[in-house]
């Protein structure tokens, strides 16, 4: 059977997915070096970042977010309470669940994780326009909503083009 040419296969083989592969691992690295002194794991700034954006998540919802389980989730949020940066307080619509809120000590601590990251985009992006990195938010947003309609539960891909990705 002959190899049928494909311009979005030709795309792939020349790298697209290893390029946003090998630079959300480089900027995770970076991030996590840049955010050791402030004394968070990875997992725990990345889930003050998810409560920061969700602040009321249950830690089921927080663990798919952060993809692991919820008994790690579980531990992590134990962590972030004892250090004073996160609180759990009852669920009202489930006597069994909590919720959880960033507490004024996470405040300072998010404002740096913030300013690492203005610094490391101010880099990254650098040459970049202003039109242009719009431009590259809303096709990756794009192709993650592509990704994801492959996702068991996922919807189909979106026609319009339109979508874009929120900070």
């Amino acid at each position: 059977m002959l190899h049928k040419f494909s311009p979005q296969l030709h795309a792939v083989d020349r790298g697209i997915g290893f390029l946003i592969g090998d630079s959300s691992r480089m900027l995770r690295r970076i991030f996590n070096e840049r955010i050791t002194p402030l004394g968070l794991t990875q997992a725990q700034w990345r889930a003050l970042v998810h409560l920061s954006r969700n602040e009321g998540l249950n830690q089921v919802s927080l663990s798919e977010l952060l993809e692991v389980q919820p008994i790690t989730v579980a531990r992590l949020i134990d962590k972030l309470v004892a250090a004073g940066l996160v609180e759990r307080r009852p669920d009202p619509n489930d006597r069994r669940a909590q919720r959880l809120f960033l507490t004024d000590q996470a405040t300072p601590v998010l404002d740096r994780i913030w300013g690492i990251a203005a610094e490391i985009y101010d880099t990254v992006f650098a040459g970049f326009t202003p039109s242009e990195i719009e431009a590259l938010a809303g096709l990756l947003g794009r192709l993650r909503g592509n990704v994801a309609s492959l996702l068991p539960g996922g919807a189909p891909p979106s026609r319009s083009g339109g979508r874009t990705v929120g900070k």
